[in-house]
């Protein structure tokens, strides 16, 4: 008797996995060419990308599918090899499998003809109507044909299970010998991990990966529908209550001084004059920095006799700090996301950037055209999908992650700030044909609180950790990763400063949220304000000859708008962020911030001398931060103000809400905007 040359179970498995393999990727050429109209003006190569990227993400379910085989098929009930019941059972469920996947493909065919999206967790809510829904289906789809289909389908994958099965209980094959069975249970399971996890990075492949490009129909071409439905349940359903949005909406409207209000669209689009502080096309440089709260800042009144931040407090000192400003919400994600589209991540559950069916933005930095356009960061882009969020909606974007660096790897967050700000300035100083727009991720300041071993003009702080608590610092790691990062922004302008870039170059310095620790000290009212207030610094010596403090309440919303009026970049706003040197708007502006960790969220706002904080099922409570009792509520004393407050903290609220599925990207403005010297 021969030999067998793979064991049944590999055998089978092997079978099982190139054969949906070949389904889902035939089901991807036959959605191609279906839907090729939306591939016009797209390249070659860039199409290609998208399906290798569709291959991986086939690869990732076809091995899910084969995966409960490999484990269970081994054990003695479940053996389909000494089990007839067994065998019969392992044919019901792969059947039952492919069924389910079958009819999510033709479910996708359907959603994107109608919505242009893949199938996702918002097709269950036709299942709200049932009737309804399924008399506008057969209205409007070849029904019956696709039925047809599906259990021609269905049957012939029925055929060829039994035939793979029974072929792989030959009687007259003996098993291979021990050595190769166990080389080939190996060898397949290292085949089926590498396929789930789809890259070789610290991070696995994610759906973000799909959206690396700025069409959406790339994205949807890369994507697996199944794995993308999957994907979506773990969100809520769309998460607004359009009815409140409407009552929302005057409010929003005056606050931003929307000419011609709309509520019949609910439209925020506006092309807002202009404040320019430059001339010509400046390059722009954004630094976000990690957990950068401002009461431990020395410019921001930090009590340690020597400041923990002298490089910042520098930088400070020679351009416009804005003394209130503040991120919406805590988490770098959310700041990130405020940031660069304008809308206050308020999702309950986890950030926005997390959930696929927001991944359309628009962003006020494409008014920078023309611009090379970069992203750095330590470590790896799929963190918290930020890949996805950053690469489809800017246009041209050069990510720089780990991985492209030279600088070894510190720790989980990738290499260390000051090598990042090395390795930043390195690309930039070659970039002399075009103007440059950078942003700048750092992510050290952060625990594990690592820092270098070695690094030159830095010693390390010996303060014991009970003397620590009245400047905002819980320890000593805390206080010398937050004194590193400092370091570090000393050598990136050191280097800066003599390259040709610099004078014509607008650095823009952020926190991207405050910190709960070592905040204890600091009686700002329930809220606990420290979590949001962070320094907003602009800094462009060939430009701002007058530095300058200024107390504008503001926030992270507000820093595109305020950023392009600066330059003098034409843009369209749709969303919730003001222009900060628009004395008309800056004159009443006010910061939302939002707790998500709780559900109903409380809800703060801040305006040029009050707080306001909303909790649930409470009235709200307003305070004066700058007050000698800071802690004490006023709300008694000034019930019409803080009622006010409270409307338009809700207003912002419902309005995010409803923003984050309605912010898609919008046509360009004219070039010659208003402008005011």
């Amino acid at each position: 008797m021969k030999n067998r040359l793979l064991p049944p179970r590999i055998a089978v498995a092997g079978a099982l996995l190139a054969m949906n393999l070949a389904i889902f990727n035939a089901f991807r050429a036959i959605f191609f060419a279906v839907f090729r109209v939306d591939a016009a003006g797209i390249s070659p190569r860039v199409l290609a990308e998208a399906f290798y990227l569709g291959f991986k993400f086939d690869a990732r379910l076809a091995a899910l599918v084969v995966l409960p085989l490999l484990l269970f098929s081994g054990f003695g009930i479940f053996d389909p090899w000494r089990s007839k019941r067994a065998h019969s059972a392992w044919i019901t469920f792969f059947l039952a499998i492919e069924a389910l996947l079958f009819l999510l493909f033709f479910v996708d065919f359907g959603m994107y003809g109608y919505l242009k999206t893949r199938v996702n967790a918002a097709v269950l809510t036709f299942a709200q109507n049932p009737l309804i829904s399924a008399r506008m289906v057969w209205e409007s789809y070849h029904v019956v044909t696709f039925t047809l289909v599906f259990v021609l389908l269905l049957a012939l994958y029925r055929f060829w299970l039994r035939w793979i099965f029974a072929r792989s209980r030959a009687p007259e094959l003996t098993p291979p010998p021990r050595r190769r069975s166990i080389a080939a249970h190996i060898a397949l399971g290292v085949v089926l991990l590498a396929a789930i996890y789809g890259k070789f990075s610290r991070f696995p492949l994610r759906w973000s990966d799909a959206f690396f490009g700025r069409s959406s129909f790339v994205g949807q071409l890369a994507l697996n529908p199944a794995q993308f439905f999957f994907e979506t349940l773990r969100e809520k359903p769309l998460n607004y209550d359009l009815e409140k949005t409407k009552k929302a909406y005057p409010l929003i409207a005056e606050y931003l001084g929307i000419d011609q209000p709309d509520p019949a669209t609910l439209s925020l689009r506006r092309e807002p004059q202009l404040f320019p502080r430059t001339t010509g096309n400046p390059n722009v440089v954004l630094i976000i920095l990690e957990s950068f709260a401002a009461f431990k800042t020395g410019a921001l009144g930090n009590p340690m006799t020597a400041s923990p931040s002298p490089r910042f407090d520098e930088i400070a000192d020679q351009g416009l700090l804005f003394t209130r400003f503040y991120s919406p919400m805590e988490k770098t994600a959310r700041s990130l996301f405020a940031s660069l589209f304008g809308i206050p991540d308020v999702s309950v559950w986890q950030a926005s950037v997390h959930n696929p069916l927001v991944v359309d933005q628009h962003s006020i930095v494409n008014a920078f055209d023309g611009y090379d356009k970069h992203y750095f960061i330590g470590g790896s882009a799929n963190w918290s999908n930020i890949r996805g969020a950053l690469a489809h909606n800017i246009d041209g974007l050069e990510i720089h992650e780990e991985g492209s660096y030279h600088s070894p790897v510190l720790d989980v967050w990738g290499i260390a700030d000051g090598d990042l700000f090395r390795e930043t300035n390195d690309v930039l100083r070659t970039k002399t044909d075009r103007p440059f727009f950078a942003i700048i991720q750092t992510a050290g300041n952060h625990r594990p609180f690592n820092i270098p071993k070695e690094i030159p003009g830095f010693e390390r702080s010996r303060m014991p950790d009970a003397s620590l608590a009245g400047s905002g610092f819980e320890s000593a790691d805390e206080l010398n990763s937050f004194r590193y990062l400092d370091h570090s922004i000393g050598i990136f302008f050191d280097l800066a400063r003599r390259e040709r870039y610099f004078e014509n170059t607008v650095f823009v310095l952020w926190g991207d949220h405050g910190t709960r620790r070592g905040a204890e000290h600091l009686d700002q009212g329930d809220l606990s304000l420290p979590v949001y207030h962070v320094p907003f610094v602009i800094y462009a010596p060939g430009f701002v000859k007058e530095p300058r403090r200024i107390d504008t309440p503001g926030s992270h919303v507000d820093i595109m708008p305020t950023l392009a009026s600066f330059c003098g970049k034409p843009y369209v706003d749709q969303t919730l962020g003001i222009d900060l040197f628009d004395a008309a708007r800056a004159g009443r502006s006010v910061a939302f911030t939002f707790t998500a960790f709780q559900e109903p969220p409380s809800l703060g706002l801040v305006d040029d001398h009050r707080y306001a904080n909303s909790l649930p099922g409470e009235k709200t409570a307003l305070f004066e931060p700058g007050a000698a009792k800071a802690g004490e509520n006023i709300s008694v004393r000034e019930p019409a103000k803080a009622g006010e407050m409270a409307r338009l903290a809700k207003a912002f609220y419902e309005m995010s809400r409803y923003l984050l599925y309605h912010n898609k990207p919008a046509a360009a403005p004219a070039k010659s905007g208003q402008v005011r010297q």
